[in-house]
């Protein structure tokens, strides 16, 4: 009862009935301990004064609650990745450029290696502007294998391919990044 209650205030839910987020998980604990055969009295429902939350803090509150939020992770250090000469996603599909080395900062939300792909490893790199697809081969995996594979948060140094209407990016280098309680999804 009380992780319901407490799921419910971080989604801010509760905020229709004038309890923000913070307020909400105050009083969570002291309203799962109202049943049927307890007095309605709840010491401790009013919660102090409490400082209001930091946008990022709100996305972890709202994906912790409902698995979702409408705010996407990187969107939280976009000023510095774009500080350090990061495109977006989006901007390095527009490029529409062969060849052209970039810098691409993001979540990796798939990790793939086919069977049938000698060794080739696919992401999909994920931010607030859309997918980028990113192709790492075998030696540049091993190389930067420990970044790569253990980190959802990157930064890809690569050259951009584009074919047929198709842009990827082909890695060199992987720089970490900390994401707060995202993963991805890997192969086995």
């Amino acid at each position: 009862k009380v992780t319901a209650l407490e799921a419910l205030a971080a989604s801010g839910a509760l905020e229709s009935v004038g309890l923000g987020r913070r307020e909400g998980l105050w009083a969570a604990g002291a309203l799962a301990e109202i049943r049927p055969d307890r007095l309605a009295l709840s010491p401790g429902v009013s919660a102090p004064t409490l400082p209001g939350l930091e946008p990022e803090e709100e996305a972890r509150l709202e994906r912790w609650a409902t698995g979702v939020s409408m705010t996407h992770p990187v969107q939280f250090i976009r000023e510095r990745l774009a500080a350090e000469g990061c495109l977006t996603c989006m901007q390095a599909v527009e490029l529409q450029q062969h060849g052209k080395r970039v810098r691409v900062g993001g979540i990796v939300t798939h990790r793939q290696r086919p069977g049938t792909a000698r060794g080739i490893i696919f992401f999909n790199l994920e931010d607030e502007t859309g997918l980028l697809n990113v192709v790492v081969f075998p030696d540049i995996w091993e190389q930067q294998r420990e970044v790569a594979r253990k980190n959802p948060g990157v930064t890809v140094e690569g050259t951009l391919e584009f074919n047929d209407g198709v842009t990827n990016l082909v890695a060199r280098r992987f720089h970490p990044w900390k994401v707060a309680e995202v993963t991805s999804r890997n192969f086995r």
